[in-house]
């Protein structure tokens, strides 16, 4: 444990996903995929709407829509218990706007402290929740227990659904480095999602496709963050284009592009992948 904790100050995330998928290609994995034509995976954006006004929010969501974006991920935030405070406003309008357009609201990892507060104005608008952040990169960076981290996601899954059954909870993941982390924790959930940043991680999908599968017991997964920073748009449009291709043709559910505004280098808006993500929705 020691020499572990050692290794991670000295080593990258990706360090750790090539540490990860040299210990899993040592053992074979027995699992059979079902033949059959892939169907195309739902595509959603990550959408930090609170930097946008409300004129602004209704036309970025329409954009998003024509683009062929099905889902979109947005922050968690309560920053006050006001309806009329200006967040609630923009949130509200988020909602609404959203749910004319036929969009599904995913909502990202929240705080315990106000999720029922949360849950309370917005449950019946939202089609899927996180309940914990990549459990992986946390349980190395903090330190925790995994027993804790397990205990996070189903108190928060167990929250979400007491408010709405038909919310689908979301669990994501860097790598599949902690089989116990994530069998526990997927015995809480009703999606597994893989983050994905780096071409490593592309090549070595089925790998660690299968090796989520294997462990959790789900049927596919969900890419729960997909994304290239740089400036090259040349670049990042190609790397966005290859991974949807391969998460494709293995099946995945659904890919959350990361993202539509801010972070710079990642953001896709009036980029090449804007528009080559839009060509391949409506093309493939």
């Amino acid at each position: 444990m020691i020499v572990l904790r050692i290794a991670y100050k000295f080593i990258s995330r990706l360090g750790i996903f090539a540490l990860a998928i040299t210990l899993f290609s040592i053992t074979t994995l027995a699992y059979t995929v079902e033949q059959q034509t892939p169907a195309k995976p739902a595509i959603g954006i990550v959408y930090w709407y609170y930097y946008d006004d409300t004129l602004t929010i209704t036309s970025e969501l329409e954009k998003m829509k024509a683009d062929g974006f099905q889902i979109i991920c947005i922050p968690y935030v309560w920053w006050s218990d006001d309806p009329q405070s200006p967040w609630r406003v923009q949130t509200d309008t988020l909602y609404t706007k959203a749910a004319q357009l036929g969009l599904k609201i995913y909502v990202r990892e929240p705080d315990p402290a106000t999720l029922e507060k949360y849950l309370n104005a917005y449950a019946s608008k939202i089609s899927y929740f996180q309940v914990i952040n990549e459990a992986d990169a946390r349980f190395l960076k903090e330190w925790n227990v995994p027993g804790e981290l397990t205990s996070i996601a189903w108190k928060n899954a167990e929250t979400i659904k007491k408010f709405n059954q038909n919310i689908k909870t979301v669990a994501s993941f860097s790598t599949p480095l902690f089989p116990d982390l994530v069998s526990s924790i997927a015995q809480h959930v009703d999606i597994i999602a893989l983050d994905i940043y780096e071409q490593l991680q592309l090549d070595t999908f089925p790998v660690q496709m299968q090796t989520l599968l294997t462990l959790s017991g789900k049927h596919t997964i969900w890419i729960g963050e997909f994304g290239y920073a740089t400036l090259d748009d040349q670049q990042q449009a190609d790397f966005l284009l290859k991974g949807l291709n391969l998460f494709k043709a293995n099946g995945v559910e659904a890919v959350i592009v990361w993202s539509w505004n801010s972070n710079v280098g990642l953001n896709i808006k009036g980029r090449l992948a804007e528009t080559t993500i839009r060509k391949w929705v409506t093309e493939s």
